[in-house]
């Protein structure tokens, strides 16, 4: 029977793998707090700021954390709207060619913060813009807030070293490890069970 026991050791090593696969699976981790809803401007709204606090919107997203999956809450009068742009136009209130353009006008413009980085808005008049109608705010990740301290509020307008449009930068959704987790433990499994097969084998065939 010593013969056996490496193939004994295979089929345990085998089954320990896929425990551990399966068992970090289970362990990715998981939003601090679910996705929350902001209302832009407060009180204000999305609305030329006054004349003498021209940069009260980024004040106001400095105040703020925010996490992929919030919402941002625009509310504003007719004739107005709301553009995401990139960070060129943003400094140079340039209204052209917005990566999104809304314009819900009598109603509110809620609009989803799905990724990472940095956000670019402007009102869709020029001249609103240039006298302080336009916001930039930073998206972390949530697991950053795990550790229970206060918001930490975020940067102040774009820093030149960060890439205009959309980052692809992204954390690996949590499905797609468990399905590659549960995919390794499969073939784990199946690996074990068939040297299991194969050592029972070889042992009817001794006998």
């Amino acid at each position: 029977m010593a013969g056996f026991a490496p193939l004994l050791v295979l089929v345990l090593a085998a089954a320990s793998c896929s425990a551990l696969v399966l068992g970090g699976a289970s362990s990715a981790p998981s939003p601090s707090r679910p996705a929350a809803v902001f209302d832009v401007g407060e009180a204000r709204g999305w609305a030329v700021p006054p004349a003498n606090d021209a940069n009260a919107l980024n004040k106001w997203a400095m105040s703020h954390r925010f996490h992929v999956g919030d919402v941002l809450d625009f509310k504003y009068a007719d004739g107005d709207s709301v553009l995401l742009v990139r960070r060129g136009d943003y400094d140079g209130c340039r209204a052209a060619s917005p990566v999104r353009r809304f314009a819900d006008a009598g109603d509110d413009t809620r609009f989803r913060l799905d990724r990472l980085g940095l956000f670019y808005f402007i009102s869709g008049v020029p001249a609103r813009c240039e006298a302080g109608q336009r916001m930039v705010l930073l998206v972390v990740d949530a697991r950053s807030s795990l550790g229970g301290s206060a918001p930490t509020p975020a940067p102040a307008p774009a820093p030149a070293t960060v890439e205009d449009g959309p980052s692809d930068d992204r954390p690996v959704p949590v499905p797609f490890r468990l399905f590659v987790a549960a995919g390794l433990g499969f073939v784990g499994g199946c690996i074990g069970a068939g040297l299991i097969i194969i050592l029972l084998c070889v042992i009817t065939s001794r006998r």
